[in-house]
């Protein structure tokens, strides 16, 4: 049975820069713990001149360490954070983050604890199988960068200058660990008060002096409840934090489909509806390929099948109105899972070929997809005669829509026309088994919208680029066709290489890497979405190797290859990763990606449909934030 094991650290009595708000924090957290029912709870304070660098980290490796699989282990600390320079080429912006323990302050005191000291210590508790979870409600929690900001009036900030007599040595290891080029094990969930380069602020609340963040985040949970995800969580919190300052936005690093203190996955949109200062609002914008105002979405798991349509579209999100429903005060209290019903993507044009029946069987599969549309048959095989032929509807896509293939007959099904590996055969001999190829077909067509998304503005593409450098294991060269061939050794090794985005923008920027897999697979695991400073890089798996490899299931013969592209979508605020993850198709396991709508639950995933009116690339540029995200991509061949 699962036990939480907590760690709750607040300090207001630092000596000279003293708070007044993280014992209340602190507390409140303890209150929300010891009041709930299940599962047991194992819970440790600090506070004040209790939490010292010592008995900081004894307590994390003792009572955090005393946690084992299927147990969770929860770091909370609210108090100063502290920023310094760094020369590790894994930190994007130059600058890495501390937490300031109570005797961090006092001249010849003991160190900060660093982020590199903090996340290896985290992480080694989840190697271990423990859902691993850090609150940290403190200046730069959210990571390393530097800006100088301006808090509210009257607000206290939860920081101090970096000092030199705090500087330590590196931490104990990466916190990148292996070489496999998939996402990584045990790693510790963060909700971050504010990002890398931001100030937390305090103020009094409700009568009492808190900090915004723990007490959005609190207030959260006790809407939400314990088993929230935590992609919903945190849209809540932003939002509640937003609303008091617009100059500390609330980060999460994990996974938005895990449950809070569990991990466990927790059936969840990629996109969601909350209520803000500014009014509705969907984490989905135009970096996500949303291009005009007068989109829909609509509510998931709501019998009355409530939509929104948007007014205003944005770089990482979009303002939208409801129609023809009028929110309450609980809908403005929860985050709402939709789903798309109307996007700027015109639909795969899919044409059919091949035996009467099993055209016919695939033509209404695909019909009950909107993100596929058939087009008009080719010439059919020479077995049949032009009297057999399926009469079909026409594409009403764009010119430059996506054209996919199926030829049916002999109880398979072959799907081609996609950029990616050949699919193998498909069984069609029922409904249902049409129902697998139009998956197939919809994940195909998911996969490539991510491929070419490209802003038609190119301000900010043009001011980032990825760069592929060869390591000592493997060979790396250009070919002609513009392709980064990286091969394996002489003697059977897989090549590595190194993968950096450069930032030449002028300012900071957000940025996420994906790998576009030929298996029709999409993961930001790589680089999952952080700041990169002006003039710097940040490198995939923070400067550790990136391992390249054929896939599972395919000989390693001379001649053998496979593809990946890799892409970075950048912006100057965070966007909503969801979207962008894409498991690679496999027959066994269908993405689902044909269910556009699923108002009982499941789903979630895009509903693509032709553009409605209004749409498209009038003259004079986008509409929308010209300039505030772009893309870079690059292609690389791995081959034996």
């Amino acid at each position: 049975m699962r036990t939480v094991y907590a760690l709750l650290v607040g300090i207001d009595d630092y000596p000279g820069l003293p708070l007044r708000g993280c014992v209340n924090d602190v507390r409140a957290a303890e209150n929300w713990l010891r009041n709930r029912s299940s599962p047991a709870t194992r819970i440790r304070t600090l506070y004040d001149a209790e939490a010292s660098r010592a008995a900081v980290l004894a307590a994390l490796e003792e009572h955090l360490g005393d946690s084992g699989p299927g147990d969770t282990a929860l770091l909370w600390f609210s108090g100063h954070g502290s920023q310094s320079p760094t020369a590790d080429p894994g930190e994007a912006t130059g600058w890495s983050q501390a937490l300031v323990c109570h005797d961090s302050l006092m001249p010849g005191g003991q160190p900060v604890l660093r982020d590199t000291e903090l996340g290896a210590l985290l992480d080694g508790i989840a190697a271990r199988g423990t859902h691993v979870v850090a609150v940290l409600d403190c200046c730069h929690s959210g990571g390393a960068t530097r800006q100088d900001t301006a808090g509210p009036p009257g607000a206290a900030v939860r920081g101090v200058p970096w000092q030199p007599w705090w500087h330590t040595a590196a931490g104990p290891g990466a916190r990148d660990g292996g070489g496999e080029q998939v996402p990584e094990p045990g790693r510790h969930v963060l909700l971050a008060a504010c990002r890398p380069q931001e100030l937390a602020h305090e103020d009094v609340l409700d009568g009492r002096v808190r900090g915004y963040f723990s007490h959005a985040l609190l207030g959260a949970l006790d809407r939400l409840g314990p088993t929230a995800a935590y992609g919903e969580l945190h849209a809540l919190t932003e939002a509640r934090v937003r609303a008091l300052s617009h100059v500390q936005h609330p980060e999460l690093r994990g996974p938005e489909d895990g449950g809070f203190l569990s991990g466990d996955p927790v059936p969840v949109s990629p996109f969601l509806l909350r209520h803000t200062a500014w009014g509705w609002e969907v984490n989905c914008g135009a970096a996500h390929g949303l291009r005009s105002p007068g989109a829909e979405f609509t509510l998931l798991g709501d019998a009355g099948a409530r939509t929104v349509v948007v007014r205003e579209v944005r770089a990482e999100s979009a303002l939208v109105d409801p129609v023809g429903w009028q929110p309450t005060d609980g809908d403005r209290q929860l985050a709402h899972a939709v789903t798309p019903s109307a996007l700027a993507f015109p639909p795969a044009a899919v044409t059919l070929s091949g035996e009467t029946v099993a055209v016919r069987l695939v033509a209404e599969a695909v019909a009950e997809v909107p993100a596929l549309t058939l087009a008009p048959a080719e010439p059919p095989p020479s077995a049949i005669s032009a009297g057999d032929e399926v009469p079909l509807p026409s594409a009403n896509g764009a010119a430059d829509a996506l054209r996919l293939r199926v030829e049916a007959g002999g109880g398979w099904a072959r799907v081609s026309g996609g950029a990616g590996h050949p699919v193998p055969e498909l069984p069609l001999r029922s409904p249902a088994d049409a129902a697998r190829v139009a998956d197939c077909l919809a994940h195909i067509a998911r996969w490539h919208h991510i491929r070419d998304l490209a802003n038609p503005d190119p301000l900010l593409s043009s001011l980032v680029r990825i760069t592929v450098e060869e390591t000592a294991v493997g060979s790396l060269r250009h070919s002609a066709d513009g392709e980064i061939v990286c091969g394996y050794t002489p003697d059977g090794r897989e090549p590595q290489v190194r993968v950096g985005i450069h930032n030449h923008a002028g300012r900071h920027l957000w940025a996420v890497l994906l790998d576009l897999t030929d298996g029709y697979g999409s993961s930001p695991h790589l680089f999952e979405g952080e700041f990169i400073g002006d003039g710097r890089v940040g490198w995939a798996r923070r400067g550790e190797p990136v391992w390249l490899r054929l896939p599972p299931g395919r000989s390693v013969v001379r001649g053998a290859f496979t593809r990946d592209w890799l892409k970075v979508i950048v912006a100057e605020d965070e966007l909503n990763i969801a979207p962008f993850r894409l498991p690679a198709w496999s027959p066994a396991a269908p993405s689902g990606a044909r269910r556009s709508m699923a108002p009982a639950g499941g789903g979630g995933l895009l509903r693509l449909v032709a553009a409605g009116a209004g749409g498209g690339r009038d003259a004079g540029g986008p509409a929308y934030g010209a300039g505030r995200w772009g893309t870079a991509q690059v292609v690389v061949r791995t081959e034996v």
